[in-house]
């Protein structure tokens, strides 16, 4: 029973999590604590009425996991504050797959298939939003797409003879395997090169936008440094700007530039969904 109703919360959570992110880029701290604060209840009780402390302990350990991921990417720009705390709060609340979940499922570790799993969903989302991003603001991805790739020319010469060097040498190998692995591995750098200049393309034509300081939240990347009368009000950082920066710049600017990140807590949702009745997708590809 207190299996479904965590199982109940959780999804009810992250949808709600999931609405505010497209709306307000923001998951409120009262939704990710109150998930914390609860998956410690219900877990807690569990204990006593089975008279087994595993249960509390997983818990804490992969609240504890996911509070190191979610700090290792909040603190390296990956994600926002609400999607590394949304993340802990999954981490309290499944530590272990539900035992209402009887059918079978290909999985590791839970916290660890989960965290797999929104890598691996996060990628996909992130590349189709990127390329809608850039079919959007398809001239200005064009003139940065050529400003890049005209910086990178060696670069680009570089591995173009790597490639030619690779596709002659595998004409001499008698083995097709080996060829075809040898050509693969050649055309790799070129691709992920070109991934690079069209990424960042997008970023610089897509991704920053001037809006009122009024409407800034805590969080925000905002880009531009400012300063008053020489003396600097906000200096960029990559964990985004705070409440008391927020009412400082307000008194000096009625607009500032911000860095727009994609919404990311769908792809939590999906991934979360997607581990409990499948469990590590990984594990379906090798």
């Amino acid at each position: 029973m207190l299996d479904l109703i965590l199982l109940g919360i959780i999804v009810l959570w992250l949808v709600s999590a999931t609405l505010f992110d497209i709306k307000t880029k923001e998951v409120p701290n009262w939704l990710t604590f109150s998930l914390i604060i609860i998956s410690f209840c219900i877990f807690i009780i569990k204990s006593i009425s089975e008279k087994n402390i595993i249960y509390i302990i997983n818990s804490l350990l992969s609240f504890g996991f996911f509070i190191i991921i979610g700090n290792i990417m909040y603190y390296t720009n990956q994600w926002g504050g609400g999607d590394s705390k949304l993340l802990m709060g999954l981490g309290a609340a499944l530590p272990l797959y539900p035992q209402v979940l009887s059918f079978s499922i290909k999985s590791i570790y839970l916290p660890l298939s989960l965290l797999i799993n929104i890598i691996l969903i996060g990628t996909v989302f992130g590349l189709l939003s990127a390329t809608y991003f850039g079919i959007k603001n398809k001239k200005k991805f064009l003139k940065e797409f050529k400003i890049l790739n005209k910086k990178k020319r060696k670069i680009n010469l570089i591995l173009f003879l790597i490639l030619i060097l690779g596709v002659l040498t595998s004409i001499i190998l008698s083995d097709i395997v080996l060829r075809k692995l040898l050509i693969f591995i050649s055309i790799l750098p070129i691709f992920f090169n070109y991934l690079l200049i069209s990424t960042k393309a997008i970023e610089l034509s897509s991704m920053y936008k001037k809006i009122k300081t009024k409407d800034l939240v805590e969080g925000d990347w905002v880009t531009e440094k400012v300063i008053v009368n020489k003396k600097i009000i906000y200096s960029p950082k990559k964990t985004g700007i705070t409440k008391e920066q927020i009412k400082r710049l307000q008194k000096y600017k009625k607009e500032i530039i911000v860095k727009q990140g994609i919404v990311f807590v769908p792809v939590i949702l999906i991934a979360t969904i997607i581990t409990l009745i499948y469990g590590n997708l990984i594990l379906y590809l090798i």
